[in-house]
C-alpha cells in the first residue's frame, strides 16, 4: 500500500477534526476517511473495497453450541483483493470519554487491539493479504502499558505469540477471542506489529495530543530450538 494513502488519510481526518470534536466521532468516521484515501490513491472502484468481509474459515474454530443453527461469521473491517492489491485492515479509535478528567479502560483497549492483530495475522496467514491495524488515539491512551509489561508502551512495535497470551490470561484482563487462540496455538506463529506511520494530528478541535498510528501486521511460524 502506498505511503501516500496514509498521508491522504491524515489530511482527510484532520479536516474532519477542524469541524467536529473527536469526542463526537465514532470509529466509522475513521473507517470512512481511510476508505476515501485508499480509493483515491490506489485508484480503486468502490466495488473493489469490501467492508465487514468474512474471515478465512481456517483462521478460527467455531464455538461448539449444539443449540445454535446460525453459522458463525467473524469479519474484518476492510478487505481489498484484486490482481494488484491485497489488504486486510482493522480500525481502532481510542479516545477520552465524555468526562475529560475521568479515566478510560486502557487495558481493555489494548486487549481489543491485540485481538484485532491476531485476527488480521491469522487471516493473512491463509489469505496471503497484507494486514494493517489503523488507529486514532489521544493522550488518554498514549503511553499506556499493561501491568504485566509483556508488551511495550502504547504505541510500540509489538511481537507476541501464544506464550504472551497464556501469561496475560493469568490476569483479570484477558478477554481474548478463544476461537482465534485455538488456531494460534495450533499453528504456533509469532505475530509482529511494526509501526509504519505515526503522526500527530494538528486541528482546531484537537486540544490534547492525538495521533494516527498504523501497524503492519505479519506472522511467521516459530522455529523449534
Amino acid at each position: 500500500m502506498k505511503y501516500s494513502v496514509f498521508s491522504k488519510f491524515n489530511e482527510l481526518f484532520t479536516e474532519r477534526c477542524n469541524k467536529i470534536a473527536l469526542l463526537d466521532m465514532g470509529e466509522d468516521s475513521v473507517r470512512y476517511d481511510f476508505f476515501i484515501a485508499l480509493s483515491d490513491k490506489e485508484k480503486l472502484k468502490p466495488s473493489e473495497i469490501q467492508l465487514e468481509y468474512s474471515i478465512h474459515n481456517s483462521a478460527y474454530l467455531e464455538r461448539k453450541n449444539p443449540n445454535s443453527k446460525r453459522k458463525e461469521n467473524p469479519q474484518i473491517d476492510l478487505v481489498v483483493d484484486n490482481d494488484l492489491l491485497k489488504l486486510n485492515i482493522e480500525f481502532g479509535l481510542f479516545r477520552q470519554n465524555s468526562n475529560a478528567n475521568g479515566s478510560i479502560n486502557k487495558t481493555a483497549r489494548t486487549v481489543k487491539m491485540i485481538n484485532d492483530m491476531i485476527r488480521l495475522a491469522l487471516d493473512s496467514f491463509y489469505s496471503k493479504r497484507k494486514a494493517y491495524f489503523i488507529c486514532v488515539a489521544d493522550d488518554k491512551m498514549l503511553g499506556h502499558q499493561l501491568k504485566t509489561k509483556l508488551l511495550g508502551k502504547f504505541p510500540s512495535n509489538y511481537s507476541f505469540s501464544k506464550d504472551f497470551i497464556l501469561k496475560q490470561q493469568e490476569t483479570k484482563t484477558s478477554d481474548f477471542d478463544i476461537r482465534f487462540l485455538q488456531v494460534l496455538d495450533k499453528l504456533d506463529v509469532e505475530i509482529t506489529g511494526e509501526i509504519v506511520y505515526n503522526e500527530k494530528i494538528e486541528a482546531d478541535f484537537i486540544t490534547k495530543e492525538t495521533r494516527i498510528i498504523i501497524w503492519e501486521i505479519n506472522s511467521s511460524l516459530r522455529k523449534i530450538s
